[in-house]
């Protein structure tokens, strides 16, 4: 069995929250239907080097097999970086035990 993670997709927001209540809850509700779970705001900076609060959709899935594969291939990497590491340290501390002696 795999230890699959939760992805967070995010993706602008075009819609507008001007207008009637009822327009705006059904374009908010057609973004529903389509698995969208929520909306958070990020800042971006426009053309003019101005920030602006800019809606974004949220939903959350199971990684795919690639995203899977690359994130054991990532921690894979680190382990033996760390190992590497331990490794470089161990003999170091050998080097110096052998210049300072044996107290």
């Amino acid at each position: 069995m795999t230890n699959r993670i939760q992805v967070k997709e995010t993706e602008k927001y075009y819609g507008d929250f001007e207008g009637s209540l009822e327009s705006i809850i059904s374009s908010l509700q057609s973004e529903l239907d389509a698995g969208w779970e929520g909306i958070e705001t990020k800042y971006e900076l426009d053309y003019e080097g101005c920030e602006h609060e800019v809606p974004y959709l949220y939903k959350h899935r199971e990684e795919n097999d690639k995203e899977y594969e690359k994130r054991m291939k990532l921690l894979e990497k680190e382990k033996t970086e760390k190992l590497k590491a331990k490794e470089r340290r161990r003999k170091e501390y050998e080097k110096l035990k052998k210049e300072f002696g044996d107290d």
